[in-house]
């Protein structure tokens, strides 16, 4: 073989490898361009669905093993936003059926709404209940959920789209809708010393009063007991973090009807 041409080789096989290990770092990392690409294909998505709505870019997640993911965002429904995936450059999926048609946004802003105002009359009406703040990102000291139903092993989901019609997408937050769809109250209480049954007992009594009082009937009540402590005393009492946490009293999801 002549010179030259093994040189032709060798340069054509230095580039492969070169592209190889570009690919194979794309793979993962992403690249700028790629995902600039599956941002565009995620907006032309949400505007074919909902044409007439104008759309922004909200997130852009992933690129590893060429999976691009992307949260697009109505500029005029709050409710209109959905998660949009691009694998490869050309196969495209939404999840806008589920997040938007099936109302899981309209369903959980409502939740979050309606937390903030339990927390608020919790605060005036339960003053001894030391709430924590553990739930979502805004670090809440209550969980509401709507349309929420047990799967028999002690757990359950939200299942907005069994109840569409008390959730009209952009609707306002109203209480009342506590009365049409079951429910679950969360919170976390810090407990001075270890918690008892009977302590447990008395908060879910005291929940169920202050809500029903208020015209707002919960389905299921979900209440942790957490132990507090001093730093001496609590090197003092356990050995292990998983010691203590064998002494957080956990009601599990509690049917209203069921607290006396």
């Amino acid at each position: 073989m002549k010179t030259k041409t093994k040189k032709r080789l060798a340069g054509a096989a230095g580039i492969l490898i070169i592209l190889g290990l570009l690919l194979a770092v794309d793979g993962f990392t992403g690249d700028p361009l790629s995902r600039a690409w599956a941002q565009w294909r995620a907006l032309h998505r949400a505007e074919t669905l909902y044409p007439g709505q104008e759309f922004y870019v909200a997130s852009s997640y992933s690129g590893q093993f060429f999976n691009y993911g992307v949260t697009v965002q109505s500029a005029t429904s709050t409710d209109t936003r959905f998660d949009v995936t691009t694998d490869f450059w050309l196969f495209t999926e939404d999840r806008a059926g589920e997040q938007v048609e099936n109302r899981w946004n309209t369903c959980y802003r409502m939740g979050e709404e309606g937390a903030d105002e339990i927390a608020k009359i919790l605060a005036r009406e339960a003053p001894g209940l030391e709430l924590a703040g553990v739930y979502g990102a805004e670090m809440r000291t209550v969980e509401l959920d709507l349309a929420w139903e047990p799967d028999g092993d002690g757990s359950g989901r939200s299942v907005p789209g069994n109840y569409l019609e008390n959730f009209p997408l952009d609707g306002a937050f109203d209480m009342s809708i506590l009365q049409k769809v079951p429910s679950r109250l969360c919170l976390q209480v810090n407990w001075t010393g270890t918690p008892t049954q009977q302590d447990l007992d008395t908060v879910l009594q005291t929940l169920k009063q202050v809500m029903e009082a208020n015209g707002l009937p919960v389905t299921y009540y979900d209440v942790h007991l957490v132990p507090m402590y001093s730093l001496e005393e609590y090197d003092r009492r356990y050995s292990s973090r998983e010691n203590y946490l064998n002494e957080v009293l956990e009601s599990g999801p509690v049917p209203a009807a069921d607290i006396s």
